[in-house]
């Protein structure tokens, strides 16, 4: 025997689709560049492209585009941290470069104070103080854009030196650390002098 079904229609219309999967779907594509690019923003090889391209724009004008001008550190730090940026002491001297100057650059994530080294065409170094993260642990080393760059540490703020010669911008960073000597605390000998 062959059974039979029946079906019963009614005037019901079907339920609506749900669109909060969708939704959220587009919400998550759209976002995912942005959570991206907040991840990328304090890698050091990202933060070595960004400086690396604003040494080769400001050293490629004909003129620098310095804000101050001097060949003194204790001036152009003076500059720096009356607009708020804590500096470390600045060498005179980068590699073969004076120091010449300051202004502040624009990156694509942050604004870094930008310290011009140069000489006659030759010894081009830049000193970036940066702002905002850099995920660099002890230091690193790299190159970006054809040039050298070194991420360091000193006096609590993160540096780039960025340069066309390893030698100067290995020179420049290395004048940045310092090592700070502890003294161990004198003990009282039997005879109650100290020692």
């Amino acid at each position: 025997m062959e059974r039979m079904s029946i079906d019963i229609v009614t005037s019901e219309a079907p339920p609506p689709a749900k669109r909060g999967g969708a939704l959220r779907a587009v919400a998550v594509l759209a976002g995912a560049p942005f959570l991206f690019g907040l991840w990328a923003r304090g890698l050091p090889a990202f933060v070595a492209w960004e400086v690396a391209g604003d040494h080769q724009r400001c050293f490629g004008r004909r003129h620098l585009p310095a804000r101050v001008w001097s060949s003194d550190p204790a001036e152009v730090q003076d500059w720096l941290e009356s607009r708020g940026t804590p500096a470390p002491p600045l060498p005179p001297e980068a590699g073969q470069g004076a120091l010449v100057g300051a202004r502040y650059c624009p990156l694509s994530d942050r604004v870094a104070a930008h310290v011009y080294y140069g000489g006659d065409g030759s010894g081009l170094v830049s000193v970036f103080v940066l702002s905002g993260p850099a995920r660099i642990g002890d230091g690193w080393s790299g190159t970006a854009r054809g040039l050298h760059v070194r991420l360091v540490h000193a006096a609590g703020r993160t540096l780039a030196v960025v340069g066309e010669s390893a030698a100067d911008v290995a020179a420049t960073a290395g004048s940045f650390v310092t090592t700070i000597a502890i003294a161990a605390p004198r003990t009282a000998r039997p005879d109650g002098s100290s020692g």
